[in-house]
C-alpha cells in the first residue's frame, strides 16, 4: 500500500516546521535569520525539521531508533495513553466531515548516525543501515509502537475469524485487504536491519531498542532484547513468526517468576490498550467512541483518506444488509478497527527534528522547552502578552494578571498535573469569555488563547482578557481546587460568607460538576470588580447564584436519571442566554444578575415539563442511588433540614421550626455523624424482608429506602432484619443515656445481641435525629412504604431547593397611621 508519499505531502501542507518555539520556526523557514552569508554556516547542515505521519516515521527502510542510556525508562501511565486514544478517536471521527483531519503529537528530536550508539566493536557490523538516537519523544514513539502491536494482534485475530468464510465475496475481499494492511502495519515495529531480504527471524530487528540493555543482531548469539519495550516487540515478532493461532498474551517474568519492576509500566499500558482496542472494535470504550462500520465505508472522506484504492460496493452493502450472517459482527469489528489503525498511522503526525550532533540536539531540546510533556496553553500565551505590552509590561495590569495565573499553575510540580490544571482553567475560561465550548486538546486551547487575545481591539481590551483569565484562575485555585488540607475560600475577603452556599459549592465539587464553574465564576468576577461599598450586595448575588446552580443541577439530575445534556444547558446560558435573559459570557453580555440566572434556569426546567408534581414523581421513583451517592446524600440533607418526625404519619418527617435540625452546612456535610448513606432494606433479599421490595431491582435504590447514619453505625446495621434495624434506629435516636440503655435491654430480651456492652455502645453512639422518624414506624418496610416515604422526602427536597430558584418574596412594609 502506498501511504508515505501522499501522507507526507498532506502533513507538510498542514504543519509548521517546528510547532512550539517561534524563533526556531523562523530558523527553519529562513536560515539567514540565524546566520548570514559572511559566516558560511549552513543551518540545513545543522538540523532539519519535517512533518511526518506516524507511518512515515516508523517505516523508513532499514532505520532503527535507539534510546540512549541517560533517557528515563518508559513511564507513561494509562492516563497518558487514554489522552492519546482520545486524540486519535476525536480526529478519526472528525474525518467524516473533514478529509484533512490530522492530529499532531508534538516534536521528536533525534541525532542521525551511529556516533552516539554505545556498542562493542565486534557488533558494530550488526547495526542497521540507518539509526536515529532519540533525544526527545521516546515515550510517544514507544507508546505508538505498543499501540500498533496491539492493533496488529487484534486485526490478526479478526482476520483468522473471518477467514473461515471463503465463499462470500465481500468477506473474502476484505480478508485479503486486511492481510495486505497487516504486512504494512508490521513495518512500524519491525524492519530488516542489514540484508536485502530476511532469511532468518533474526534478520528482523525491533524498530526501537535501548542502550546497554539491547543489541541488534542477525543471530541469536548476538541479538539481545531485554529492555521492557524491546522485549515486548521481539516476543510479539516471534509470536507472529511462529504463526501462533491465539491472541498474544505478554507476561514477562524474571527468574523468580515475577514481573520485573521496570516492566510494570509497559505491561500496564499493554493491558489497558488491549481492553481499549477490544472495546473500540465494538464501538466504544469508556468515553471513547468510533463510528459504525457502515458509516466508515459509506462516507467518502473515510474511504478516500484511509484506503489507497476503491472499495467494492458490495462490502458496504453486506454490512448494511447482512446482519443475519454469522460473521457479520466479526467483519464489522474488523472494518472499524482496520480503519482506526489506518488513521492512527496516516492521520497522526509529528514534527521530526534531526541534527548531526548531540550538542545541537540538546540546544534544540532546551529551545523548545521540551520536557516530555507539551507546553501548557498558558506558557505559549505569555510571550504574546509581553509582546503586546512592550516596555509597559512591568507596571501593567497584564503583569499582575499573568503572575496570578502563574502562581496557580506553579502549585502543580508534575508535568501531567500541571497540564491538567491548565486544562481545568482553560475550558471554563472559554465559556466565561465567549460561551465557547473548548476541546481538551492542547492545540485547541493554545489557539483559543492566541486568537482570543488577538481579537481584542486595543490594549485595554487585551488587559481585560488577561484579567478575566487571572480571576478565573483565582476562582479555580481558591474555590474550586483549593490547596490540599486547605478549606475552600468562597470570597477573597474575610467576613462575607453564606453557610448554605459553602455546602452547595462542596457538593458541586464532590460530583465534579466542572461545567458549573463558568456561570458561578462570572458572579465571582463581578464581586472582584466592585469597590468596597458594593461588596455586600455583590456577595449576596454570588451566593444566590451558587445556590441557584446547585438547585437546578440537583433537580435536573435527580429527575432525569443522569446528566441528560446538562452541560449543553449551561453552555447555552453562557453563549446565548434564555427566556429573554442576556448571555452570561463576559464578552456577550453585561454584569450578570442572580434574578436573570434563576429565570433562565427555571425556563429550562419548564422546557422539560419538570413542575413540582412531575419532579416529585420522578425523583421518588427512579433508582436515585445509581444516579449518584452524593446526589442521594444531598437530597436527604435538603429534605431533613429543619425537619422533625411527623406524629400523624409514623416513619415520615415534616417541616419543623427554624433551627430544629440544621443540616445545610459544610460542617454537617463532613461531620462523621452524617457521612454514610445507608440502605434500609439491603441490596439483596435476606432476613425476612418483604418480597415485593425485590420484585423490581430498582426499588431498593429509590430515595425512600435511604437514611443517613455514621460509618460505624452503618457497619453495625449491615444486612440485619427490619426488626433489628428498627431497634438500632431507636438506639441511635435516643436523646438520653437512659433511653439508649432501655433500647439495648429490649434488643437483648428479643434475642438480639448487638455485639457490644451497653456501656460501650452508649458511649460511642450519638443522637441521630434522622433515625427518630424511621424508628417510630412499626409496619412492614415494603415497597408501598418505600414509595410513600420517597414521595415525602422528594416533596421536602423540592420545597427546599425551589426557594433557591424562585424570586424572593419582598416583605410588605406596614405603614403606621399618624
Amino acid at each position: 500500500m502506498q501511504y508515505r508519499t501522499d501522507r507526507r505531502a498532506r502533513c507538510s501542507a498542514k504543519v509548521d516546521p517546528v510547532l512550539v518555539d517561534r524563533s526556531v520556526a523562523l530558523q527553519v523557514a529562513d536560515p539567514f535569520w540565524y546566520s548570514s552569508a559572511m559566516t558560511g554556516i549552513n543551518i540545513e547542515q545543522v538540523f532539519t525539521a519535517e512533518s511526518q505521519s506516524v507511518f512515515d516515521l516508523l517505516t523508513v527502510e532499514g532505520q532503527g531508533c535507539y534510546v540512549p542510556a541517560y533517557q528515563r525508562p518508559y513511564a507513561w501511565d494509562t492516563g497518558n495513553v487514554h489522552r492519546l486514544l482520545e486524540d486519535a478517536t476525536l480526529g478519526f471521527a472528525k474525518l467524516a466531515e473533514d478529509g484533512g483531519s490530522i492530529r499532531f503529537l508534538g516534536t521528536v528530536i533525534a541525532v542521525q548516525g551511529t556516533t552516539l550508539i554505545d556498542i562493542e566493536a565486534p557488533f558494530a557490523r550488526e547495526l542497521p543501515t540507518r539509526t536515529l538516537t532519540i533525544i526527545d519523544g521516546q515515550q510517544r514513539l514507544c507508546t505508538l509502537i505498543i499501540l500498533n502491536i496491539v492493533l496488529h494482534d487484534a486485526l490478526r485475530a479478526l482476520g483468522r475469524e473471518i477467514a473461515e468464510e471463503e465463499e462470500h465475496e465481500a468477506i473474502r475481499w476484505f480478508k485479503e485487504d486486511t492481510d495486505d494492511f497487516l504486512d504494512e502495519l508490521a513495518k512500524t515495529f519491525r524492519f530488516i536491519g542489514r540484508r536485502a531480504r530476511a532469511r532468518d527471524r533474526h534478520d528482523w530487528y525491533p524498530r526501537i531498542i535501548r542502550a546497554y540493555d539491547d543489541r541488534w543482531g542477525r543471530t541469536a548469539a548476538v541479538a539481545r532484547y531485554v529492555s521492557p519495550i524491546a522485549r515486548f516487540i521481539w516476543e510479539y515478532m516471534e509470536h507472529v513468526a511462529d504463526e501462533a493461532g491465539n491472541r498474544f498474551d505478554y507476561e514477562p517474568t524474571d527468574d523468580d517468576d515475577e514481573v520485573p519492576e521496570d516492566h510494570g509500566p509497559v505491561v500496564d499500558v499493554i493491558t489497558y490498550l488491549r481492553d481499549a482496542i477490544d472495546g473500540l472494535a465494538e464501538g466504544a470504550y469508556e468515553n471513547l467512541v468510533l463510528p459504525t462500520a457502515t458509516d466508515i465505508l459509506e462516507k467518502q472522506h473515510f474511504r478516500d483518506s484511509l484506503w489507497p484504492h476503491p472499495l467494492p460496493p458490495h462490502l458496504a452493502q453486506f454490512l448494511r444488509d447482512g446482519g443475519g450472517h454469522p460473521l457479520h459482527g466479526a467483519l464489522e469489528r474488523a472494518v472499524r478497527l482496520g480503519a482506526f489503525a489506518r488513521y492512527v498511522n496516516q492521520g497522526m503526525a509529528v514534527t521530526v527534528v534531526l541534527t548531526q550532533a548531540e550538542d545541537h540536539a540538546f540546544d534544540m531540546f532546551e529551545s523548545l522547552n521540551t520536557t516530555g510533556q507539551p507546553l501548557t496553553a498558558f506558557e505559549t500565551f505569555k510571550p504574546k502578552v509581553l509582546e503586546a505590552e512592550g516596555g509597559a509590561y512591568q507596571m501593567s495590569e497584564s503583569r499582575a494578571a499573568i503572575e496570578k495565573v502563574q502562581g496557580y499553575l506553579d502549585r502543580f510540580k508534575r508535568a501531567d498535573e500541571r497540564q491538567n490544571a491548565a486544562s481545568t482553567l482553560m475550558i471554563p475560561f472559554a465559556l466565561i469569555e465567549e460561551g465557547h465550548k473548548l476541546e481538551k486538546h492542547l492545540s485547541a486551547q493554545r489557539r483559543y488563547l492566541r486568537d482570543g487575545y488577538a481579537r481584542a481591539p486595543d490594549i485595554v481590551a487585551k488587559q481585560r482578557f488577561t484579567t478575566s483569565l487571572a480571576t478565573t484562575a483565582q476562582f479555580v485555585g481558591s474555590v474550586w481546587r483549593p490547596r490540599r488540607r486547605q478549606d475552600p475560600q468562597l470570597l477573597p475577603h474575610q467576613g462575607l460568607t453564606d453557610p448554605v452556599a459553602e455546602l452547595c459549592m462542596e457538593v458541586l465539587r464532590d460530583i465534579r460538576h466542572d461545567v458549573a464553574i463558568a456561570p458561578i465564576a462570572r458572579f465571582y468576577a463581578a464581586y472582584c470588580d466592585v469597590r468596597t461599598a458594593g461588596r455586600a450586595s455583590a456577595a449576596a448575588e454570588y451566593f444566590a447564584a451558587i445556590k441557584a446552580v446547585t438547585a437546578f443541577s440537583m433537580l435536573w439530575r435527580a429527575s432525569q436519571g443522569g446528566t441528560a445534556n446538562i452541560d449543553g444547558v449551561y453552555r447555552d446560558i453562557m453563549r446565548r442566554g434564555a427566556a429573554g435573559g442576556a448571555p452570561l459570557a463576559r464578552q456577550r453580555g453585561e454584569t450578570p444578575t442572580a434574578a436573570a440566572l434563576r429565570t433562565m434556569l427555571r425556563h429550562y426546567l419548564n422546557e422539560e415539563d419538570l413542575d413540582r408534581e412531575t419532579w416529585i414523581r420522578n425523583a421518588s421513583q427512579i433508582p436515585i442511588y445509581r444516579v449518584g451517592q452524593t446526589i442521594t446524600k444531598f437530597l436527604l440533607f435538603a429534605a431533613s433540614h429543619d425537619a422533625t418526625p411527623d406524629e400523624d404519619a409514623p416513619g415520615l418527617i415534616e417541616p419543623g421550626r427554624t433551627g430544629t435540625n440544621p443540616m445545610l452546612t459544610r460542617e454537617q456535610w463532613h461531620d462523621e455523624v452524617n457521612i454514610s448513606v445507608e440502605h434500609v432494606a439491603p441490596n439483596a433479599p435476606s432476613n425476612g424482608w418483604p418480597e415485593d421490595v425485590y420484585e423490581d431491582v430498582r426499588t431498593v435504590q429509590r430515595l425512600g429506602n435511604f437514611i443517613l447514619v455514621p460509618k460505624q453505625e452503618n457497619n453495625l446495621l449491615a444486612n440485619r432484619s427490619w426488626e433489628q434495624k428498627r431497634i438500632l434506629y431507636t438506639l441511635f435516636s435516643s436523646k438520653t443515656v437512659r433511653q439508649a440503655q432501655r433500647a439495648i435491654t429490649l434488643a437483648r430480651r428479643g434475642g438480639f445481641n448487638v455485639g457490644r456492652t451497653a456501656e460501650d455502645l452508649v458511649a460511642t453512639s450519638r443522637y441521630l435525629p434522622m433515625c427518630e422518624a424511621v424508628a417510630t414506624y412499626e409496619g412492614e418496610w415494603d415497597e408501598a412504604f418505600i414509595a410513600e416515604r420517597g414521595t415525602r422526602l422528594a416533596e421536602l427536597a423540592w420545597n427546599r431547593l425551589w426557594t433557591w430558584l424562585e424570586e424572593p418574596q419582598v416583605p410588605r412594609t406596614r405603614v403606621r397611621r399618624q
